[in-house]
């Protein structure tokens, strides 16, 4: 009993302690998205590398910010203290506003990446049934010939959708860059990509 409450309690301190780093690394794939879809682009990859440095600047505030009551955590784990459940939840009241600038531009950052991807998702879904479609008609080159022209058209279709959308990605991520306040604004208007993110230990 005693080892497995005290396990319990240092994981819910660890997991304070990693949730700046879990939003980081979650910036860093929505941004690896964004690189391939605004390659290429030279001021547009500058602007999502200023993007990613403010998201490391914020992850290491945060993760300065909870030294304190994680400190106080363990000091009280140490020290076999009855107050280890109430310096816990101190601790992740600190981590919720210690994550606020991190979580909130990981958000915006993840609607972004969201919607450069949008093309390339519609697409993988054409070139999933084309696959059907082949089993399908093996052995009739002629059909098979007019369904790698539908395909075709569709990779014509999604590289116009990634070209479209490249004025508006980059729009929100120098609003993002400079820390605006209109952000939101240049957003594409949404067609998915779920609730915001939030820095939370069950987020992912």
């Amino acid at each position: 009993r005693d080892v497995g409450a005290l396990g319990a309690q240092l994981k819910r301190a660890a997991d304070i302690a990693t949730l700046p780093y879990v939003a980081q690394k979650a910036v860093r794939r929505d941004a690896d998205a964004l690189r391939v879809a605004l390659r290429d682009d030279a001021g547009a990859l500058a602007v999502l590398r200023s993007v990613v440095a403010q998201c490391g600047t914020a992850t290491h505030a945060a993760s300065v910010a909870l030294r304190g009551p994680l400190g106080a955590v363990l000091g009280a784990l140490a020290g076999g203290a009855e107050n280890v459940e109430s310096r816990l939840a101190a601790a992740e009241a600190a981590a919720a506003a210690a994550c606020r600038d991190v979580g909130a531009l990981g958000s915006q950052l993840e609607r972004v990446a969201g919607i450069a991807r949008r093309p390339y998702v519609a697409r993988g879904a054409v070139r999933r049934e084309a696959d059907a479609l082949r089993v399908a008609l093996r052995g009739d080159a002629g059909a098979l010939a007019v369904l790698a022209s539908v395909v075709g058209r569709c990779d014509s279709a999604t590289d116009a959708a990634s070209d479209e959308l490249r004025g508006a990605l980059v729009a929100a991520l120098d609003a993002l860059a400079r820390g605006a306040d209109d952000v939101e604004s240049r957003l594409p208007p949404p067609g998915g990509g779920g609730p915001p993110r939030r820095c939370s230990p069950r987020r992912r």
